[in-house]
């Protein structure tokens, strides 16, 4: 990505300042993932994202168990109620 980055020296500085604040900024905005050295901050990021896609996975999993949950009840309220379910 960055072998295609032509900028003359003021825009190269301006960029620069902007991605040095944005890098400040994102370091500290997160309280899970906070930390002073870039390296650590990505990690900590990237364990971060681990765990919610793990946690997305899990969340996933417990919708298909409510789906599940719904149908048998209204399985069986349908069967109760012979073969219809009430309104």
């Amino acid at each position: 990505m960055t072998e295609n980055l032509l900028l003359n020296t003021q825009d190269s500085r301006e960029l620069l300042q902007h991605l040095d604040e944005w890098q400040r900024w994102r370091q500290y905005q997160d309280p899970m993932t906070a930390d002073m050295h870039w390296d650590r901050f990505i990690e900590k990021s990237r364990e971060k994202a681990d765990w919610q896609a793990g946690l997305a996975t899990e969340i996933d999993h417990w919708e298909s168990l409510q789906a599940i949950h719904r149908a048998l009840q209204d399985q069986l309220v349908g069967a109760a109620h012979g073969g219809q379910t009430p309104q």
